[in-house]
């Protein structure tokens, strides 16, 4: 469901975390080493962090890297993920299991679409009440 630079930048946030806590940048290879990753499949989510302001980074220089722009318990893992995928919605039975074979024209009236929505809620509300710093602090 969630792209996989997506999923590789919720495991490597821990590094961020412990950058911005000693402050200093993290580079997308370091990141990558301490987490057994691909650097190439990493940068995605931080060129898309660094946009929408949730990094700051420098190119170059005697400490280029990645660095949180704000304190980790200001930002949810909500922010992270909102901001690096297009839609967060469910739209249909399909996109969570494609096997499904649903003749329902209006995905609005079927009872498993309204199931789902109301887990995904949840899920977002959950995301939106976690900070990086949370996630962190509880070792996943």
């Amino acid at each position: 469901m969630l792209r996989l630079s997506t999923r590789l930048l919720l495991i490597a946030s821990n590094h961020l975390v412990e950058g911005y806590k000693n402050n200093i940048k993290i580079t997308a290879p370091s990141i990558a080493e301490r987490c057994n990753i691909n650097p190439r499949a990493l940068m995605p989510a931080l060129r898309r962090l660094t946009q929408v302001g949730i990094l700051r980074s420098q190119v170059g220089g005697k400490e280029p890297g990645f660095i949180l722009s704000r304190d980790p318990s200001e930002i949810s893992l909500f922010d992270i993920i909102y901001s690096l995928e297009d839609d967060l919605n469910v739209m249909s039975c399909r996109e969570v299991n494609n096997t499904i074979n649903c003749d329902i024209k209006d995905c609005i009236d079927c009872s498993m679409y309204k199931i789902i929505n109301v887990g995904m809620s949840k899920i977002k509300d959950n995301l939106k009440k976690t900070s990086l710093m949370q996630h962190y602090e509880s070792g996943e």
